[in-house]
């Protein structure tokens, strides 16, 4: 009894399963392709920002950078870029290198189409330039909408949790759903 016990469904507390991202291929901050397949057997978290954001970027920035360091060292993450046109890989760079970032953080662009329809239909989080009629000077991030959630992807590609980046609650629980998805098996 004890041995079928054991094989029964997912824990209570196991993160939930919120679907599988699609391929993509775009570019990280060094011009080397950045896969979902490159990812694949990692776990990793993600975020969209871009790096002329006077709002939530810099923030969600600062907090990853932390967060890099109370996981563990094969937790990837990924930044992705919502205004590739100005967050080119050496802007990308740059900016990596504001936020002291390391081999296992890539900030991500590539055609603008291709990184709004991953955010969109992959990551199911909003991204779009706002019209400059609507944009209004001093208010929210300027001229691009965005999602300030970070997002947990196990090793397979299956978002399995998504956080408020501004609740450091939030952010704890993301650490823990870590910790649980690394005590799983492979997906």
């Amino acid at each position: 009894m004890l041995v079928l016990a054991a094989c029964g469904p997912a824990k209570k507390d196991d993160p939930p399963r919120f679907g599988r991202l699609p391929e993509f291929s775009l570019q990280d901050h060094h011009g080397h392709p950045a896969t979902l397949a490159g990812l694949k057997g990692k776990i990793w978290v993600a975020d969209f920002i871009f790096t002329r954001c006077g709002g939530a970027c810099p923030a969600m920035t600062a907090r990853m950078s932390r967060l890099r360091h109370e996981v563990p060292d094969e937790v990837a993450f990924v930044s992705f870029t919502v205004d590739p046109a100005n967050d080119t890989a050496e802007v990308l760079a740059r900016y990596a290198a504001n936020f002291k970032g390391d081999p296992r953080w890539q900030f991500v662009t590539g055609p603008q189409k291709d990184l709004y329809t991953l955010s969109t239909d992959g990551f199911k989080l909003a991204a779009m330039e706002v019209p400059p009629t609507q944009q209004k000077p001093g208010e929210g991030d300027g001229p691009f909408l965005h999602s300030s959630k970070f997002v947990l992807v196990d090793r397979g590609g299956e978002i399995r949790g998504y956080y408020d980046s501004t609740d450091e609650d939030e952010v704890k629980k993301l650490a823990l759903d870590i910790a649980r998805i690394r005590n799983q098996s492979a997906s």
